[in-house]
């Protein structure tokens, strides 16, 4: 009996031994599986890291690789600004390097010197209106012509910050977009502003109510604008579509008010704002349309994209309108409110 109970307890020893062995190497087993997940999520976001790291730098930042341009696939979503622009398209850049790529030769060149052209430009038109060609107008006209010729020269000026900073970040992006549509916003209320005070001149009462019209428009484009209110983009463009398309309202009235086109005044000046309603429809429609690389995507990234015609017919329809705005001047200077014939009045 006892060699049995000495057998029978060292079986039990065994046995117990054995599931002791066999729970530590569970616990083992468990212990580095559990170390080797950990190890592969360490090695994987390292890896992640590395990879974006790696990418951050081959599009942009490595001295060695900052003048490379790029295809849409290889930029981030912010950079690609349209689908049927397939190359030419900068890393993301520091602000000195952006500074610089305004002299290399990439999707956004002519956008870029497009606007330098329209500013210069417009610089020049106000030295020559206020300086050199000493008018002998009330200072309000003086105050008229500066406010719609610094408009546009802000307008330009905006542009070519956007354009040249858009690729520097995400944020940098979006800031100077809000900008750059501020300058249109501002452009299109000098418009309105001097095609109003000129157009309603005889007629304070009509031609206050549409300043003030024009002038809450614009403080509601402008508000739509803001990061916080998170406007759809397509809301904040029918806002500036209908702005632009208010415009056909005071034009009527004052036609109608001026006897239609019996009066002089009227066969003079509503050709020249028909002529600057085609010139904006046509840039816009060309704009939204994304005519022609729509069609023949990859041919025109680096000349004759729809964005550089629509930077060259801004230039130009707010050229056209500065020069409307010169004719009116001169206009106003050499006629009176009783020289224009039939206008009919509305005061009581």
């Amino acid at each position: 009996m006892t060699v049995s109970l000495a057998a029978k307890t060292e079986v039990q020893k065994s046995d117990d031994n054995e599931n002791v062995d066999c729970c530590i190497d569970r616990h083992a087993a468990d212990y580095d599986h559990t170390e080797s997940l950990l190890q592969n999520c360490i090695r994987t976001e390292e890896n992640d890291i590395w990879n974006q790291e790696k990418n951050r730098k081959s599009i942009g930042d490595d001295e060695t690789n900052i003048k490379r341009l790029f295809t849409i696939e290889e930029v981030p979503e912010f950079i690609r600004h349209n689908p049927y622009i397939l190359s030419g398209y900068r890393g993301i850049l520091n602000a000195k390097s952006c500074i610089e790529s305004i002299f290399w030769w990439t999707n956004e060149t002519i956008n870029i010197w497009s606007h330098i052209f329209g500013y210069c430009l417009f610089v020049a038109l106000t030295i020559n209106d206020l300086i050199v060609l000493r008018i002998d107008a009330p200072f309000l006209d003086k105050f008229m012509v500066a406010m719609l010729l610094f408009s546009f020269q802000t307008t330009m000026i905006v542009s070519v910050l956007y354009h040249t900073f858009s690729c520097r970040s995400e944020e940098d992006m979006a800031s100077f977009l809000c900008f750059d549509l501020l300058g249109i916003a501002l452009s299109l209320l000098s418009i309105y502003t001097s095609g109003v005070y000129y157009a309603f001149w005889c007629h304070q009462g009509l031609r206050q109510f549409y300043l003030l019209t024009v002038t809450l428009i614009f403080i509601l484009a402008m508000s739509l604008q803001i990061p916080s209110f998170n406007v759809d983009t397509n809301i904040k463009m029918a806002t500036f579509v209908s702005w632009a398309a208010y415009g056909v309202i005071p034009t009527l009235h004052w036609t109608i008010s001026m006897g239609g086109l019996e009066n002089p005044m009227v066969r003079l000046f509503l050709p020249r704002v028909i002529g600057m309603y085609t010139i904006s429809g046509t840039a816009f429609l060309i704009y939204i349309t994304k005519l022609p690389e729509r069609f023949f995507a990859g041919k025109f990234d680096f000349l004759g994209h729809s964005h550089q015609w629509w930077h060259m017919l801004v230039v130009l329809a707010l050229y056209y309108w500065h020069s409307t705005g010169m004719m009116y001047v001169e206009y106003r200077m050499n006629h009176t409110c009783v020289d224009n014939f039939n206008y009919i009045s509305y005061e009581a």
